[in-house]
């Protein structure tokens, strides 16, 4: 009798037990090679099984009993909805499948014919890049020069703000071609889980317009000293407005409609350009860059623009022609501080001679050596809603303003805002003539911009910030030497003004009351007059000293 119970009691306990996995594996053998849970025991998932045989109809496996964050995300997913199962992606006994196959099993011939430029798009991104709610996504350039050869930060960050433009980085791929068997590889890379599958996949303005995938570019140049830079993630996505945009856009607001240029699914051509921008392209059409066929009109104008040409600034202007001109810093390397000069102009500066050049000046904001231009969303806050500056600046209500009027309201924009703003300026073409066929590369005359005779000190403006849109301002004399606007101005051209004899006759003879105000006309030339003074009294000095010395002597 107690062996009997003994015995009971050891069959009883087995059937309330976990069945062990090689239990199972003596029927479903093509199991036993299983990788994806092969370290999870087969009842943790069919729970209910405690005895074998089984009963032909288990309940199915609850995924979100480990996979819960998953299940989460997938619930709000397309194929959730669609009616798909865990299985029908996932060999939940067999193999793991390969990273980033598992949608192509399904979706093998699709043609993405709604998709621009397909081949790239493709070629580049992931599935989950355009169809995934993504957790992080970036461009990655990784450029790998030859062993030995080196490149420094300064190459491709010119200005040293820790930011290339993309006028500086393609300076920088014009500088790469001069190292044989460099790498430059870009990678766009967008993480997301493959579960949560949108309904509709991203729209264009998302990369290209708002950003929130792929807005962030590093570079990375490896060599010697290894280091990396963010980059405008505009070198690698171009930018356009949506069309919400549009209506705000040069055309959008001359009441330009989609169709009126798009009247086919054809690349656009000039041909269509030319209809409303006739003259300028009978110009332009005479141009080397035309009869050589190098460029379009939509290769330089992107027709969706919010901003007009006229308010690019030079660094902007110098990006669209270095797209193609990468070469243009070491083409210039015969300019004096050949950088600096590409700080303050614009390539159709000196390559357009039928253009009209300006001096443009706009106040500036300076925080951590990095400078922005001020915004009117800055001077809203400041002065009101629906401010003017124009008639804050310009108190006597004339047509232009006066370096004394600008100077004055710089003065009043550092108490109210801080001591880093100033006025910067740029050497801008203000009417284009398009025809760049000018190389002036034999020229190399200084005197045309360095002296009081250059075209744009006949044409200078300060840009005002508007609510929507900026507005050129004339400007009466020269700034340059403008108290007490001169303490304020980031800007000085060497040799634009020095003080002549004509200056020297205009102070001899002055009243003591008189002097001071002479003196200050001069502005700039004011530190030649102190220069020629100090060297002037170093000779009497040296002549006092030797004829002292003399004297002794006898």
């Amino acid at each position: 009798m107690p062996i009997l119970i003994i015995i009971f009691l050891m069959l009883s306990s087995s059937v309330g037990a976990a069945v062990p996995s090689d239990d199972c594996f003596n029927c479903h053998e093509d199991f036993k090679k299983r990788t994806t849970h092969q370290n999870i025991s087969c009842t943790a998932c069919h729970v209910g099984i405690n005895q074998i045989p089984h009963s032909e109809k288990l309940a199915s496996p609850a995924c979100n009993a480990c996979h819960h964050k998953t299940v989460e995300r997938y619930s709000a997913g397309i194929h959730k909805s669609k009616g798909l199962d865990c299985n029908q992606c996932h060999e939940i006994h067999g193999e793991k499948k390969g990273k980033g196959a598992d949608c192509v099993l399904c979706h093998l011939d699709v043609s993405h014919k709604a998709l621009p430029s397909k081949g790239k798009h493709l070629a580049a991104l992931n599935c989950v890049a355009c169809h995934g709610k993504l957790d992080k996504s970036g461009i990655t350039a990784t450029v790998t020069l030859p062993k030995g050869a080196t490149l420094e930060r300064k190459a491709v960050d010119r200005d040293g703000n820790g930011f290339t433009n993309p006028a500086e980085w393609h300076a920088f791929e014009a500088q790469l071609e001069k190292f044989k068997g460099y790498k430059l590889e870009k990678q766009y890379w967008a993480y997301g889980d493959h579960h949560e599958v949108m309904p509709k996949a991203a729209d264009c303005g998302e990369c290209h317009e708002k950003r929130t995938r792929f807005g962030g570019a590093v570079g990375r140049i490896t060599n010697k000293t290894s280091y990396s830079v963010k980059i405008t993630p505009s070198v690698f996505i171009p930018e356009f407005p949506s069309i919400r945009e549009f209506p705000k856009t040069v055309h959008g607001q001359k009441g330009v409609r989609c169709n009126d240029c798009h009247t086919s699914m054809d690349k656009m051509t000039d041909k269509v350009c030319v209809r409303c921008h006739e003259q300028v392209y009978h110009t332009y059409e005479k141009s080397i860059h035309a009869k050589k066929g190098a460029t379009s009109c939509i290769d330089c104008h992107n027709p969706h623009l919010i901003k007009t040409y006229k308010e690019f600034n030079a660094k902007e202007r110098i990006a669209l022609c270095s797209r193609c001109h990468k070469d243009f810093i070491s083409r210039h390397e015969w300019l004096p501080n050949t950088t600096l000069h590409f700080d303050y102009l614009e390539c159709t500066t000196c390559h357009s001679p039928g253009s009209e050049k300006s001096m443009v000046f706009f106040f500036a904001d300076k925080k951590d050596n990095k400078k922005t231009a001020l915004q009117y969303e800055t001077i809203e806050r400041v002065f009101g809603k629906d401010v003017h500056l124009k008639s804050i600046i310009n108190t006597d209500m004339e047509h232009i303003v006066t370096g004394e009027e600008i100077g004055r309201f710089v003065v009043d924009l550092r108490k109210k805002i801080g001591k880093g703003i100033y006025v910067d300026a740029e050497i801008i073409v203000t009417k284009v003539h398009h025809d760049f066929s000018g190389m002036r590369l034999k020229e190399r005359n200084c005197v045309t911009c360095h002296s009081p005779e250059a075209q744009f000190y006949s044409s200078i403006y300060l840009i005002l910030p508007e609510k929507d849109r900026y507005i050129y301002v004339p400007v009466k004399g020269t700034p340059l030497s403008s108290y007490p606007l001169g303490l304020a101005l980031d800007i000085y051209l060497l040799g634009e003004e020095k003080i002549t004899k004509d200056d020297f006759y205009a102070l001899i003879g002055k009243a003591p009351k008189d002097l001071v105000a002479s003196a200050k006309s001069l502005g700039f030339k004011l530190i030649d007059l102190l220069g020629m003074i100090l060297v002037i009294l170093m000779i009497l000095l040296l002549l006092v000293h030797a004829m002292l010395r003399i004297v002794v002597k006898q």
